[in-house]
């Protein structure tokens, strides 16, 4: 993902992605990471932690992790924070899958976002009921 670059509606804003792996293979951001998406920038703070699987299990052989894993973490954030729906949440991580130098292809943004509207449902909910048992 380019950073600044003002032609493309997804861009990097911050420093690449940098993460330390966690004992249950998680990953833990080692610093804020800020990504614009169409005017708007989301930021992704230091510590944050993020599985990077926001495709369903069944939908992972399809996709080029390595393409992905911006995406993966913004789309984390996103739906944690509830910030935006779900279905723009989804959008987003397409997105961000196609943006930058080393993305994703189109098959696979696709392919990987319709996996997500499928079974992103589930960590969706699971999300929203952490956050009312707070």
């Amino acid at each position: 993902m380019t950073t600044e670059n003002n032609d493309e509606p997804v861009y990097l804003v911050s420093d690449l992605l940098q993460t330390e792996r966690q004992p249950d293979g998680c990953r833990k951001l080692l610093r804020e990471l800020k990504v614009n998406v169409h005017d708007k920038t989301i930021t992704i703070p230091e510590s944050f932690i993020t599985d990077f699987s926001s495709i369903p299990w069944f939908g992972r052989f399809l996709v080029r992790w390595s393409k992905v894993d911006i995406a993966g973490v913004v789309h984390d954030r996103l739906y944690a924070t509830a910030e935006y729906t779900r279905c723009e949440a989804d959008t987003i991580w397409r997105q961000t899958a196609l943006a930058g130098e080393c993305h994703a292809n189109i098959f696979q943004a696709w392919i990987g976002w319709f996996f997500l509207r499928i079974g992103g449902w589930f960590a969706w909910k699971s999300k929203r009921n952490k956050k009312r048992r707070a």
